[in-house]
């Protein structure tokens, strides 16, 4: 718990901040975690972040859920099940993650079997479409 007060903190420090926009670097009024210069893990960090800040608008949970798509492993996928879940599989925001988390799926050509066998209603229906298109050998027999 007291790790967690301690990695709000850092966080809230690294919004605060005032970065420099040039054309090189990003593109003006972009939230910081498009900042090209930070590297997968905190970006990571700072998009989970997003989905489970409750003062956070709706819009930007679901630019959240939709750009960790591309980043990967234990903890990004973790948070999109623990969110998917949350949301009772049926909010827009878990169709979001659970998009994103078929998307990680199939770039990485494996599956999290235990959470697809629990997936259900527009989550389901949103993983399976993504993996349909991108990689049905992944899907479970008969999903199609």
């Amino acid at each position: 718990m007291r790790d967690l007060f301690w990695m709000r903190r850092w966080l809230e420090g690294l919004f605060g901040k005032v970065r420099p926009h040039t054309a090189d670097v990003s593109a003006p009024g972009a939230p910081v975690w498009a900042e090209p210069e930070i590297p997968d893990e905190e970006r990571a960090v700072l998009l989970v972040g997003i989905l489970d800040d409750p003062m956070a608008r709706e819009d930007e949970k679901y630019d959240a859920a939709s750009a960790l798509e591309f980043l990967s492993g234990p903890f990004v996928e973790s948070s999109l099940a623990r969110t998917i879940r949350a949301e009772d599989f049926t909010s827009v925001l878990a169709q979001h993650c659970a998009e994103s988390l078929g998307g990680i799926w199939a770039r990485t050509g494996r599956v999290n079997a235990d959470f697809m066998a629990e997936l259900r209603g527009p989550a389901k229906d949103e993983a399976f479409g993504i993996l349909g298109i991108r990689a049905p050998h992944l899907l479970p027999p008969g999903a199609l």
